[in-house]
């Protein structure tokens, strides 16, 4: 019997395979797909793939304001495709040799709980059964759809929209969470006309307010037909073109394009999964503590399976703590401090409460903001769209949460969050010396703002 079994070898799966067996354990990891899950094959990298090339189209297109003359640009969608492809093959190789100096072995083949200890798996010229002292379930997740009604038409999901090697003249987005905006973005960028619906009043729902507006001001301002509080309520098909009724707040709007995109989120592919003694809650999520487990012993949970973020740097984090748990080394997930990013244009990135969330749950509240319109380094990188946002308890300063749009925020809001984990104050961040000229500085300045002590910023501007 081996010591521990995974079910998935995504970024959730294979992780928690590498630490269990640092610990010293005989692991097992089971994958129907390839090894990287969605993330790496499907999601995270193929997305951020395009989206460098089409950032890199943004600047030659903008390089005459750096005294550059191009020329007649052009782009190639296959051409991009297959440096996404590239990306990824060299991704997933390197990933299963990972996986193997560990000698953890790899199984491909799709796998079924069929007892407490005991994983079937169904493999393309065989059955086989496994035995294994612990179980943890790293399954992911895939698409949500719309529905049957629909099916008949035009439509596609972020799977098909990476592989496509002609580009749509129109293309409607349903959902304007990340993958929705992140989509957009590609897509407009290569010249594509882009409406985007979203049925809540604000893009990417649940994050800062002002951030979310400040975005569709953004892709309006690029060409994007931003519709929120919206809803897509019928789909005909009309010569060959879909044409979609969209409620508004103004009334019924007719859109015709040659393809949707399906982004409303992603679902936990938990369904029959078996046993049926797993508890999972109406959205299909399995239900664990704060150690991973299920409500059966030595059952593990982790990464979208478990849908508490459905987010890649998440699961990994999930899985570094089942496997510390089934080798009797106590481990409980912390949520506390949890960077969310969009890799929008800009970008933006979040780490905590936003002012709503602050105040809902009883503090009272200080803010601070700072835009990179007044940042020396974004004004020489022609990047100054954007600015942070800081929310702190108003007492005691301590950072209760940071937003950022702009240049490369997806690589700053590490420090938010570490300064978050640390619970420090607006007045440790600002009494840091942070280098000059950095685009970091404005988060030094959005803290002293948060503290009435900003340097840099107008007097009496808000």
């Amino acid at each position: 019997m081996i010591d521990v079994a995974i079910i998935g070898a995504g970024p959730a799966g294979y992780v928690a395979a590498i630490r269990a067996a640092q610990l010293g354990a005989t692991v097992l990891l089971i994958e129907k797909d390839e090894v990287g899950g969605v993330c790496l094959n499907r999601g995270c990298i193929p997305t951020k793939a395009l989206l460098e090339s089409t950032n890199l189209l943004s600047k030659i297109t903008r390089a005459e304001k750096h005294g550059i003359s191009v020329g007649n640009v052009s782009t190639d969608i296959r051409s991009m495709i297959q440096r996404k492809n590239a990306i990824v093959r060299r991704i997933v190789a390197s990933t299963r040799h990972l996986i193997e100096s560990y000698d953890v072995e790899i199984v491909e083949g799709t796998a079924t709980i069929t007892g407490f200890r005991e994983i079937t798996v169904a493999t393309s010229s065989s059955v086989k059964k496994i035995e294994a002292s612990n179980i943890i379930i790293a399954t992911g997740s895939e698409p949500a759809s719309l529905g049957t009604q629909v099916e008949k038409t035009r439509i596609i999901t972020s799977d098909e929209a990476l592989a496509m090697e002609d580009l749509p003249r129109s293309l409607l987005i349903i959902g304007g969470g990340v993958i929705g905006v992140e989509f957009a973005c590609i897509f407009n960028r290569l010249g594509t006309n882009v409406t985007l619906v979203e049925m809540m009043p604000q893009l990417l729902p649940g994050e800062e307010e002002e951030i979310a507006s400040f975005l569709k001001y953004l892709l309006e301002e690029d060409g994007v037909d931003v519709l929120t509080d919206s809803r897509v309520t019928k789909i005909d098909e009309k010569n060959g073109e879909p044409t979609v009724a969209v409620a508004t707040n103004d009334g019924e709007k007719m859109v015709t394009v040659e393809e949707i995109l399906v982004a409303v989120g992603r679902v936990p592919k938990t369904r029959g999964l078996g046993p049926n003694e797993i508890k999972i809650d109406e959205e299909g999520r399995i239900i664990v503590d704060k150690r991973m487990e299920t409500n059966i012993p030595r059952i593990y949970a982790i990464g979208d399976a478990v849908g508490r973020y459905m987010l890649a740097h998440v699961a990994s984090a999930e899985a570094i703590v089942a496997a510390e748990n089934v080798m009797g080394a106590p481990a409980e997930i912390d949520y506390r401090a949890v960077p969310r990013c969009v890799y929008a244009s800009p970008e933006v990135a979040s780490v905590g409460l936003t002012e709503k969330q602050a105040t809902r749950s009883g503090r009272q509240t200080t803010v601070g903001r700072f835009s990179f319109s007044n940042n020396s380094r974004a004004l020489t990188l022609s990047e100054d769209r954007g600015g942070i946002k800081v929310v702190a308890d108003a007492k005691s300063g301590e950072v209760l949460g940071i937003h950022m749009i702009g240049p490369k925020v997806s690589e700053m809001i590490h420090e938010a969050v570490f300064a978050m984990r640390v619970e420090a104050t607006v007045q440790d961040i600002g009494d840091m010396i942070y280098a000059h000229p950095t685009l970091s500085e404005a988060l030094k300045e959005a803290a002293l703002d948060a503290a009435g002590r900003s340097i840099h910023k107008v007097r009496g501007k808000p």
